[in-house]
């Protein structure tokens, strides 16, 4: 049966008006993504390798964002476009994780080598509080996130939260705390054995310097554990948390706890009016393994107190003490007295681990005639320089007559050389060279 005039012109017509009505929806779409995504914000991140302080003329050899551990702290709003350069100075490569972006950023600034710039930009769709880290890949995550490259981001919510509603207006005082962690070496990472842990890349720094605020006011701390290794549980030492949103999120709400559980990555958003008058003290109420070797802060409550308006997360950008007490290096040659000298005698088995970007032991000693072993004990062999766990020895400095490079040796093998004359050698990795130990070798 034939389609008569008036249904061709219907079909027409319908025709049009869904084409119409796709149109409409596509503008109004257009109009929503430019409302959703806000502001542009921009950011740049320059990855070093750096000497930085730690507290107490304690220095640490490490890698960083712009000088600092943890490096700069960004806060955008919700919808925002963020747009993050990343600008390698280095000798190695780095790369940049943001687990503020619901995107695979290493697509996009993973793996960035010597001299080279990247930029990431993406649509801030989640609030919350979020760690950024270095990211060149593989086995590299691991070993610079271990080395002082990460910091916070802070997606703003559109909608306010709670405690702001409740009491009508914004807090006094918001405190932005990363705790974080230190290692010696590759080995004590590897079994979560931390040297110091500190909140905004020093020991103590707010019993030093504790942070001022009055009775009564609205305070607002937003917290992050970056870890690498540890569970944390953060306490004010006479104070009950009031509100707190587990990752920042204000839809996740709960309310009068006396701690937030918080392992690697993990964050909070806490609001809390202070009680009294102080000083209260923040802790990782993980007394032995963390609040001991650094991670304790005082907020100091006083009717005079000064207002601050805000603490920041970022570490200081100060140089380094001329005469450290303390060295620490957790990939290379750090204070005698903290990488201290392994003495083998004649006949022992001297084995030496290639383990988080690290040799272990980095120093030792050893007699005329000592056969040494080093094994590759990271297990992520997969990839190749910066992003992989193999690793070699080449002698870079002697003042005997042994001169070796071994092999590239994947997970579990194996390279010895037998010492033969007097000397010290110090070698490093050719795909690491911040690896870096040192053999001595006596006489009879």
């Amino acid at each position: 049966m034939g389609i008569t005039i008036n249904q061709k012109r219907y079909r027409m017509i319908a025709a049009a008006a869904v084409t119409l009505a796709l149109l409409a929806l596509v503008l109004v779409g257009c109009e929503r993504g430019a409302t959703s995504t806000g502001e542009i914000r921009r950011f740049e991140l320059i990855t070093r390798s750096d000497t930085l302080n730690i507290g107490d003329r304690v220095t640490f050899e490490g890698f960083t964002f712009n000088g600092t551990m943890p490096g700069p702290q960004m806060v955008v709003n919700e919808g925002d476009t963020v747009e993050i350069t990343v600008i390698n100075e280095d000798n190695v490569t780095h790369g940049l994780s943001i687990h503020a972006a619901n995107a695979q950023t290493s697509n996009y600034v993973g793996n960035i080598a010597p001299g080279e710039t990247r930029t990431l930009t993406f649509t801030a769709d989640y609030p919350g509080v979020y760690m950024y880290h270095c990211a060149p890949g593989g086995h590299g995550i691991m070993a610079h996130t271990m080395g002082g490259q990460f910091g916070m981001m802070v997606v703003e919510p559109a909608e306010r939260y709670q405690m702001e509603k409740d009491l009508g207006r914004e807090p006094d005082l918001k405190v932005y705390l990363i705790q974080h962690e230190v290692y010696a070496d590759g080995r004590d990472f590897f079994d979560g054995k931390a040297l110091y842990v500190m909140f905004n890349g020093e020991t103590f720094r707010y019993v030093r310097e504790p942070i001022p605020a009055r009775p009564g006011d609205f305070v607002r701390f937003y917290y992050l554990n970056v870890g690498p290794n540890l569970t944390s549980t953060f306490h004010a030492v006479g104070g009950i948390w009031d509100h707190i949103y587990y990752g920042g999120n204000p839809n996740n709400l709960m309310h009068g706890t006396q701690s937030v559980i918080s392992g690697p990555t993990d964050s909070w958003v806490i609001d809390w009016v202070v009680p009294d008058s102080g000083p209260f003290t923040l802790v990782s109420h993980a007394f032995g393994t963390q609040a001991i070797k650094g991670a304790i802060g005082v907020l100091d409550s006083r009717e005079d107190a000064p207002r601050v308006g805000e603490i920041r997360s970022e570490g200081r950008d100060t140089p380094p003490v001329d005469d450290p007490k303390r060295f620490v290096s957790p990939f290379g040659l750090g204070s005698d007295t903290l990488d201290v000298p392994v003495r083998f005698r004649s006949g022992d088995r001297t084995l030496i681990q290639m383990v988080g970007n690290s040799y272990y032991p980095k120093r030792a000693e050893v007699p005329v005639g000592t056969t040494v072993t080093w094994i590759n004990e990271d297990v992520f062999d997969m990839l190749e320089g910066e992003l992989t766990g193999k690793h070699d020895v080449v002698v870079v400095q002697a003042n005997g007559n042994e001169r070796f490079r071994s092999e590239l040796l994947d997970h579990a093998e194996t390279f010895s050389t037998t010492f033969t004359e007097p000397g010290e050698y110090e070698y490093i990795c050719s795909i690491h060279p911040y690896m870096r130990g040192k053999i001595t070798v006596v006489g009879e």
